[in-house]
Protein backbone atom coordinates (compact mmCIF):
# COMPACT_ATOMS: atom_id res chain seq x y z
CA UNK A 1 0.00 0.00 0.00
CA UNK A 2 2.95 2.53 1.09
CA UNK A 3 4.44 1.62 -1.90
CA UNK A 4 1.38 2.47 -4.13
CA UNK A 5 0.79 5.58 -2.65
CA UNK A 6 4.22 6.95 -2.97
CA UNK A 7 4.14 5.59 -6.99
CA UNK A 8 0.35 7.70 -6.76
CA UNK A 9 2.59 10.52 -5.52
CA UNK A 10 5.13 10.42 -8.22
CA UNK A 11 2.41 10.11 -11.30
CA UNK A 12 0.95 12.77 -9.97
CA UNK A 13 3.88 15.31 -9.72
CA UNK A 14 6.03 14.11 -12.48
CA UNK A 15 2.62 15.05 -14.74
CA UNK A 16 1.84 18.41 -13.57
CA UNK A 17 5.57 18.98 -12.84
CA UNK A 18 4.85 19.95 -8.89
CA UNK A 19 5.49 18.79 -5.68
CA UNK A 20 3.17 17.38 -2.84
CA UNK A 21 3.72 18.29 0.36
CA UNK A 22 2.41 17.79 4.04
CA UNK A 23 1.98 19.77 6.70
CA UNK A 24 3.71 16.99 9.38
CA UNK A 25 3.09 15.99 12.32
CA UNK A 26 -0.24 18.20 12.67
CA UNK A 27 -3.18 17.48 15.46
CA UNK A 28 -6.33 18.38 14.41
CA UNK A 29 -6.53 21.62 16.52
CA UNK A 30 -3.32 22.41 14.86
CA UNK A 31 -4.78 22.32 10.98
CA UNK A 32 -7.77 24.13 12.53
CA UNK A 33 -5.92 27.15 13.79
CA UNK A 34 -3.01 27.36 10.87
CA UNK A 35 -6.01 27.11 8.32
CA UNK A 36 -8.08 29.82 10.50
CA UNK A 37 -4.81 32.09 10.70
CA UNK A 38 -3.79 31.83 7.46
CA UNK A 39 -7.30 32.58 5.78
CA UNK A 40 -7.79 35.19 7.78
CA UNK A 41 -4.56 36.62 6.98
CA UNK A 42 -5.41 36.46 3.59
CA UNK A 43 -2.73 34.47 3.06
CA UNK A 44 -3.31 32.42 -0.43
CA UNK A 45 -0.03 30.59 -1.07
CA UNK A 46 -0.03 28.44 2.85
CA UNK A 47 -1.73 25.67 1.59
CA UNK A 48 -3.65 24.54 -1.55
CA UNK A 49 -5.94 21.34 -0.14
CA UNK A 50 -7.37 20.96 3.33
CA UNK A 51 -7.78 16.81 4.31
CA UNK A 52 -8.31 16.24 8.02
CA UNK A 53 -10.73 15.01 10.44
CA UNK A 54 -14.28 15.56 9.39
CA UNK A 55 -16.02 16.70 12.47
CA UNK A 56 -13.13 18.83 13.69
CA UNK A 57 -12.67 20.31 9.71
CA UNK A 58 -16.68 20.75 9.82
CA UNK A 59 -16.06 24.10 12.73
CA UNK A 60 -13.84 25.40 10.07
CA UNK A 61 -16.36 25.32 7.25
CA UNK A 62 -18.97 26.96 9.67
CA UNK A 63 -16.65 29.94 9.48
CA UNK A 64 -17.24 29.88 5.88
CA UNK A 65 -13.43 29.86 5.08
CA UNK A 66 -13.83 27.62 2.45
CA UNK A 67 -14.77 27.50 -1.27
CA UNK A 68 -17.96 25.73 -2.63
CA UNK A 69 -16.09 23.13 -4.67
CA UNK A 70 -18.34 23.61 -7.36
CA UNK A 71 -16.34 26.44 -8.20
CA UNK A 72 -13.21 24.68 -8.33
CA UNK A 73 -12.21 23.75 -12.45
CA UNK A 74 -11.96 20.32 -13.05
CA UNK A 75 -13.61 18.95 -9.95
CA UNK A 76 -16.34 15.95 -11.33
CA UNK A 77 -18.51 14.51 -8.47
CA UNK A 78 -19.93 11.93 -10.84
CA UNK A 79 -16.42 10.49 -11.47
CA UNK A 80 -16.01 6.76 -9.78
CA UNK A 81 -12.76 8.20 -7.84
CA UNK A 82 -15.61 10.67 -5.28
CA UNK A 83 -18.31 9.46 -3.05
CA UNK A 84 -21.85 10.06 -4.49
CA UNK A 85 -22.32 11.49 -1.38
CA UNK A 86 -21.08 14.69 -2.25
CA UNK A 87 -24.14 14.92 -4.29
CA UNK A 88 -27.10 13.03 -2.95
CA UNK A 89 -26.10 14.01 0.79
CA UNK A 90 -23.38 17.20 0.84
CA UNK A 91 -24.66 18.92 -2.04
CA UNK A 92 -27.60 21.72 -0.96
CA UNK A 93 -28.32 24.64 -3.13
CA UNK A 94 -25.91 23.65 -5.82
CA UNK A 95 -22.94 24.17 -3.08
CA UNK A 96 -20.51 21.87 -1.19
CA UNK A 97 -17.77 22.63 0.88
CA UNK A 98 -16.91 19.28 2.61
CA UNK A 99 -16.13 16.26 -0.35
CA UNK A 100 -15.17 12.73 0.13
CA UNK A 101 -12.87 11.64 -2.28
CA UNK A 102 -10.25 8.53 -2.65
CA UNK A 103 -7.87 10.02 -1.95
CA UNK A 104 -8.23 10.15 1.66
CA UNK A 105 -8.54 6.55 2.60
CA UNK A 106 -9.72 6.80 5.99
CA UNK A 107 -13.38 6.87 4.40
CA UNK A 108 -12.96 3.45 3.42
CA UNK A 109 -10.77 2.70 6.31
CA UNK A 110 -13.16 4.08 8.85
CA UNK A 111 -15.80 2.00 7.97
CA UNK A 112 -18.09 0.45 10.41
CA UNK A 113 -18.70 -2.78 10.84
CA UNK A 114 -18.27 -6.12 12.69
CA UNK A 115 -16.11 -9.14 13.64
CA UNK A 116 -17.12 -12.27 14.64
CA UNK A 117 -14.39 -15.30 15.74
CA UNK A 118 -15.52 -18.43 13.29
CA UNK A 119 -13.90 -20.74 15.86
CA UNK A 120 -16.11 -20.12 18.55
CA UNK A 121 -18.99 -19.68 16.40
CA UNK A 122 -18.63 -23.24 15.49
CA UNK A 123 -17.53 -24.29 19.02
CA UNK A 124 -21.18 -22.40 19.82
CA UNK A 125 -22.97 -24.17 16.72
CA UNK A 126 -23.84 -20.59 15.93
CA UNK A 127 -25.82 -20.57 12.13
CA UNK A 128 -23.58 -19.41 9.26
CA UNK A 129 -23.66 -15.24 10.17
CA UNK A 130 -22.52 -14.24 6.29
CA UNK A 131 -26.03 -16.20 5.31
CA UNK A 132 -27.69 -14.45 8.16
CA UNK A 133 -26.51 -11.62 6.70
CA UNK A 134 -27.45 -12.61 2.69
CA UNK A 135 -31.07 -13.08 3.98
CA UNK A 136 -31.41 -9.90 5.98
CA UNK A 137 -31.97 -11.52 9.62
CA UNK A 138 -28.94 -9.68 11.39
CA UNK A 139 -31.09 -7.42 13.68
CA UNK A 140 -30.90 -5.91 16.61
CA UNK A 141 -33.46 -8.98 17.74
CA UNK A 142 -30.91 -11.57 16.38
CA UNK A 143 -27.87 -9.55 18.34
CA UNK A 144 -29.94 -10.45 21.81
CA UNK A 145 -30.68 -13.53 21.01
CA UNK A 146 -26.68 -14.36 21.07
CA UNK A 147 -26.43 -12.48 24.17
CA UNK A 148 -28.88 -14.50 25.63
CA UNK A 149 -27.19 -17.54 25.27
CA UNK A 150 -23.31 -16.88 25.37
CA UNK A 151 -21.97 -15.70 28.70
CA UNK A 152 -19.30 -18.00 30.67
CA UNK A 153 -17.58 -16.78 34.00
CA UNK A 154 -14.17 -17.60 32.33
CA UNK A 155 -12.09 -16.83 35.72
CA UNK A 156 -14.63 -17.97 37.78
CA UNK A 157 -14.81 -15.11 40.17
CA UNK A 158 -18.28 -14.98 39.85
CA UNK A 159 -18.31 -11.21 38.40
CA UNK A 160 -18.58 -10.10 34.80
CA UNK A 161 -15.35 -8.88 34.23
CA UNK A 162 -12.57 -8.55 31.27
CA UNK A 163 -11.87 -11.87 32.33
CA UNK A 164 -14.82 -13.71 31.07
CA UNK A 165 -16.16 -14.62 27.69
CA UNK A 166 -19.32 -12.84 26.05
CA UNK A 167 -21.46 -12.58 22.99
CA UNK A 168 -20.17 -9.13 21.79
CA UNK A 169 -17.67 -7.06 23.03
CA UNK A 170 -18.20 -3.34 22.14
CA UNK A 171 -16.59 0.63 23.63
CA UNK A 172 -19.07 3.29 24.52
CA UNK A 173 -17.79 5.94 22.24
CA UNK A 174 -18.32 5.22 18.30
CA UNK A 175 -19.55 1.69 18.45
CA UNK A 176 -22.52 2.95 20.22
CA UNK A 177 -23.22 5.70 18.24
CA UNK A 178 -22.91 3.94 14.57
CA UNK A 179 -26.19 2.45 15.34
CA UNK A 180 -28.23 5.36 15.19
CA UNK A 181 -27.26 5.10 11.04
CA UNK A 182 -27.20 1.61 11.13
CA UNK A 183 -31.06 1.32 12.26
CA UNK A 184 -31.67 3.55 9.89
CA UNK A 185 -32.08 6.97 11.45
CA UNK A 186 -30.47 9.89 9.79
CA UNK A 187 -30.24 13.36 10.81
CA UNK A 188 -30.45 15.01 7.72
CA UNK A 189 -32.54 13.28 4.65
CA UNK A 190 -33.95 14.77 0.98
CA UNK A 191 -38.02 14.41 1.14
CA UNK A 192 -39.83 12.85 -2.68
CA UNK A 193 -38.84 16.63 -4.28
CA UNK A 194 -35.18 16.09 -2.73
CA UNK A 195 -35.66 19.13 -0.20
CA UNK A 196 -33.86 18.97 2.67
CA UNK A 197 -35.67 17.80 5.90
CA UNK A 198 -34.32 17.88 9.15
CA UNK A 199 -35.65 14.62 11.14
CA UNK A 200 -33.57 13.49 14.06
CA UNK A 201 -36.09 12.81 16.16
CA UNK A 202 -38.97 10.57 15.68
CA UNK A 203 -41.16 7.82 17.38
CA UNK A 204 -38.79 5.66 15.19
CA UNK A 205 -35.94 6.91 16.87
CA UNK A 206 -37.14 6.32 20.48
CA UNK A 207 -37.64 2.71 19.08
CA UNK A 208 -34.10 2.31 18.27
CA UNK A 209 -32.80 4.08 21.23
CA UNK A 210 -34.73 1.83 23.79
CA UNK A 211 -34.08 -1.59 21.99
CA UNK A 212 -29.94 -0.72 21.68
CA UNK A 213 -30.15 0.50 25.12
CA UNK A 214 -31.76 -2.79 25.92
CA UNK A 215 -29.22 -4.99 23.83
CA UNK A 216 -26.23 -3.00 25.59
CA UNK A 217 -27.39 -2.36 29.30
CA UNK A 218 -29.77 -5.87 29.96
CA UNK A 219 -27.85 -8.65 28.65
CA UNK A 220 -24.90 -11.13 30.39
CA UNK A 221 -23.58 -11.62 27.15
CA UNK A 222 -22.89 -8.18 26.38
CA UNK A 223 -19.46 -6.55 27.76
CA UNK A 224 -18.70 -2.46 27.22
CA UNK A 225 -15.97 -0.49 28.06
CA UNK A 226 -14.98 3.26 27.51
CA UNK A 227 -11.69 3.43 26.02
CA UNK A 228 -11.84 3.53 21.96
CA UNK A 229 -10.22 0.19 21.24
CA UNK A 230 -11.79 -1.99 24.74
CA UNK A 231 -14.20 -3.78 22.40
CA UNK A 232 -11.50 -4.90 20.03
CA UNK A 233 -9.17 -5.27 22.57
CA UNK A 234 -11.28 -8.22 24.92
CA UNK A 235 -12.05 -9.41 21.30
CA UNK A 236 -7.96 -10.17 20.63
CA UNK A 237 -8.50 -11.47 23.52
CA UNK A 238 -10.49 -14.27 22.66
CA UNK A 239 -13.34 -12.83 24.84
CA UNK A 240 -15.96 -12.81 22.74
CA UNK A 241 -17.46 -13.98 20.02
CA UNK A 242 -18.19 -10.62 18.20
CA UNK A 243 -17.18 -7.37 18.22
CA UNK A 244 -17.70 -3.51 16.71
CA UNK A 245 -14.70 -2.06 14.92
CA UNK A 246 -13.91 -0.15 11.48
CA UNK A 247 -12.15 -1.99 8.52
CA UNK A 248 -9.04 -0.77 9.13
CA UNK A 249 -8.64 -3.42 12.12
CA UNK A 250 -8.05 -6.12 10.51
CA UNK A 251 -4.98 -4.04 9.96
CA UNK A 252 -4.00 -2.11 13.55
CA UNK A 253 -6.04 -4.46 15.68
CA UNK A 254 -6.23 -8.03 14.31
CA UNK A 255 -2.97 -9.08 12.75
CA UNK A 256 -1.87 -11.11 15.53
CA UNK A 257 -5.40 -12.31 16.22
CA UNK A 258 -5.01 -16.48 15.81
CA UNK A 259 -8.15 -17.60 15.05
CA UNK A 260 -10.23 -17.32 11.59
CA UNK A 261 -12.24 -14.45 12.05
CA UNK A 262 -15.16 -12.96 9.97
CA UNK A 263 -16.67 -9.61 8.73
CA UNK A 264 -20.44 -8.50 9.20
CA UNK A 265 -22.13 -5.52 8.97
CA UNK A 266 -23.77 -3.57 12.06
CA UNK A 267 -27.41 -5.06 12.34
CA UNK A 268 -30.44 -3.08 10.81
CA UNK A 269 -33.08 -2.24 13.17
CA UNK A 270 -35.66 -5.06 11.93
CA UNK A 271 -36.11 -7.26 9.18
CA UNK A 272 -38.42 -4.66 7.71
CA UNK A 273 -35.62 -2.51 6.97
CA UNK A 274 -34.77 -2.52 3.56
CA UNK A 275 -30.91 -2.34 3.58
CA UNK A 276 -28.28 -2.50 5.89
CA UNK A 277 -26.07 0.73 6.66
CA UNK A 278 -23.08 2.04 8.52
CA UNK A 279 -21.00 4.94 9.40
CA UNK A 280 -17.81 6.11 9.38
CA UNK A 281 -15.71 7.76 11.98
CA UNK A 282 -15.05 10.98 12.69
CA UNK A 283 -11.36 10.99 12.00
CA UNK A 284 -12.09 10.09 8.23
CA UNK A 285 -11.02 13.05 6.09
CA UNK A 286 -13.09 15.80 4.53
CA UNK A 287 -11.49 17.64 1.73
CA UNK A 288 -11.78 21.26 1.42
CA UNK A 289 -10.33 24.24 -0.63
CA UNK A 290 -9.69 27.69 1.63
CA UNK A 291 -11.15 30.62 0.37
CA UNK A 292 -8.22 32.72 -0.47
CA UNK A 293 -6.88 30.16 -2.86
CA UNK A 294 -5.91 31.72 -5.97
CA UNK A 295 -4.47 29.14 -8.19
CA UNK A 296 -8.19 27.02 -8.71
CA UNK A 297 -7.23 25.63 -11.95
CA UNK A 298 -3.74 23.89 -10.87
CA UNK A 299 -6.08 23.02 -7.18
CA UNK A 300 -8.63 21.27 -9.40
CA UNK A 301 -6.66 19.46 -11.64
CA UNK A 302 -4.03 18.26 -9.52
CA UNK A 303 -7.15 17.62 -6.96
CA UNK A 304 -8.88 15.44 -9.06
CA UNK A 305 -6.07 13.95 -10.15
CA UNK A 306 -4.67 12.64 -6.31
CA UNK A 307 -8.18 11.09 -6.22
CA UNK A 308 -8.01 9.75 -9.73
CA UNK A 309 -4.59 7.88 -9.52
CA UNK A 310 -5.75 6.85 -5.66
CA UNK A 311 -8.53 4.89 -7.43
CA UNK A 312 -6.59 3.45 -9.82
CA UNK A 313 -3.18 2.60 -8.23
CA UNK A 314 -3.83 3.20 -3.73
CA UNK A 315 -7.91 1.73 -3.72
CA UNK A 316 -7.06 -1.26 -5.26
CA UNK A 317 -3.60 -2.13 -3.33
CA UNK A 318 -5.19 -0.55 -0.13
CA UNK A 319 -9.00 -2.63 -0.38
CA UNK A 320 -8.65 -5.13 -2.82
CA UNK A 321 -4.86 -7.05 -1.68
CA UNK A 322 -4.75 -5.57 1.80
CA UNK A 323 -7.93 -5.54 3.45
CA UNK A 324 -10.20 -8.19 1.10
CA UNK A 325 -6.83 -10.77 0.25
CA UNK A 326 -4.35 -10.76 3.05
CA UNK A 327 -6.50 -9.79 5.63
CA UNK A 328 -9.99 -11.25 5.19
CA UNK A 329 -9.99 -15.12 5.71
CA UNK A 330 -12.74 -15.70 3.03
CA UNK A 331 -13.89 -14.63 -0.20
CA UNK A 332 -17.54 -14.43 2.29
CA UNK A 333 -15.71 -11.52 3.92
CA UNK A 334 -14.63 -9.65 0.80
CA UNK A 335 -18.29 -9.59 -0.44
CA UNK A 336 -18.71 -8.05 3.26
CA UNK A 337 -16.36 -5.65 2.91
CA UNK A 338 -18.19 -4.75 -0.31
CA UNK A 339 -21.25 -4.49 1.56
CA UNK A 340 -20.33 -2.36 4.15
CA UNK A 341 -18.45 0.52 1.90
CA UNK A 342 -21.79 0.67 -0.37
CA UNK A 343 -23.67 1.26 2.57
CA UNK A 344 -21.72 4.17 4.16
CA UNK A 345 -23.60 7.15 5.15
CA UNK A 346 -22.19 10.41 4.67
CA UNK A 347 -25.32 12.49 6.90
CA UNK A 348 -24.66 16.45 6.59
CA UNK A 349 -25.80 16.27 10.38
CA UNK A 350 -22.58 14.35 10.92
CA UNK A 351 -20.19 15.45 8.65
CA UNK A 352 -20.80 19.51 9.77
CA UNK A 353 -21.67 18.61 13.69
CA UNK A 354 -18.53 19.80 14.84
CA UNK A 355 -20.09 18.38 18.66
CA UNK A 356 -22.68 21.30 18.59
CA UNK A 357 -25.38 19.04 16.71
CA UNK A 358 -27.01 15.97 17.79
CA UNK A 359 -24.90 13.23 16.33
CA UNK A 360 -23.39 11.97 19.73
CA UNK A 361 -26.31 12.50 21.81
CA UNK A 362 -26.68 8.65 20.87
CA UNK A 363 -23.58 7.37 22.09
CA UNK A 364 -24.04 9.62 25.26
CA UNK A 365 -27.60 8.74 26.03
CA UNK A 366 -26.88 4.52 25.67
CA UNK A 367 -23.67 4.36 28.19
CA UNK A 368 -26.31 5.87 30.95
CA UNK A 369 -27.20 3.01 32.96
CA UNK A 370 -29.99 4.83 34.34
CA UNK A 371 -31.70 4.57 30.81
CA UNK A 372 -32.67 8.40 30.27
CA UNK A 373 -35.81 9.03 28.41
CA UNK A 374 -34.65 10.01 24.60
CA UNK A 375 -37.20 11.81 24.71
CA UNK A 376 -37.12 14.07 27.82
CA UNK A 377 -33.69 14.71 26.58
CA UNK A 378 -34.24 15.66 23.50
CA UNK A 379 -36.91 18.27 24.44
CA UNK A 380 -34.37 19.78 26.80
CA UNK A 381 -31.44 20.10 23.91
CA UNK A 382 -34.11 21.08 20.93
CA UNK A 383 -33.76 24.49 20.74
CA UNK A 384 -30.53 24.51 20.72
CA UNK A 385 -29.48 22.04 17.98
CA UNK A 386 -32.19 23.31 15.84
CA UNK A 387 -30.58 26.91 16.42
CA UNK A 388 -27.21 25.00 15.58
CA UNK A 389 -28.32 23.16 12.39
CA UNK A 390 -30.15 26.20 11.21
CA UNK A 391 -26.73 27.97 11.13
CA UNK A 392 -25.66 24.67 8.55
CA UNK A 393 -28.51 25.00 6.45
CA UNK A 394 -27.62 28.86 5.98
CA UNK A 395 -24.12 28.37 5.10
CA UNK A 396 -25.50 26.68 2.26
CA UNK A 397 -28.46 28.82 1.43
CA UNK A 398 -27.46 32.33 2.30
CA UNK A 399 -26.80 35.10 -0.14
CA UNK A 400 -22.91 35.63 -1.58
Amino acid sequence: MNDAAYARNVTVEDRFNTKIAFLPNASYSDCSNTITKSVTAGDSDAFDLVQYHVVENSGVAMKGLYLNWYDVPHIDFTRSWWSHSNIDDLTINNRCFLAMGDFALSTIGGTYCMYYDKQEAQNYKIDDLYQIVREGRLTLDYLKTLAGQIYTDKNGDGIKDEGDYYALASNQRSNFNTYLWACDNQIFSRDDTGELQYNYYSEHLVDVYDSCWDLLNNYEGVWTGMDHGSGLQLFTNYGALLCNGTLDSVVSSLADFEHDYGVIPYPKYDEAQPAYKTMVDGYHEAMAVAKTAVELDFIGTVTEALCAESYKQVMPAFFDVCLKQRYASSKEDAEMMDLCVASRVFDLGYVYDNWKGVSFYFEQLLRDTQHQDITSFYARQKKVAEKYYSKVVELFTKEG
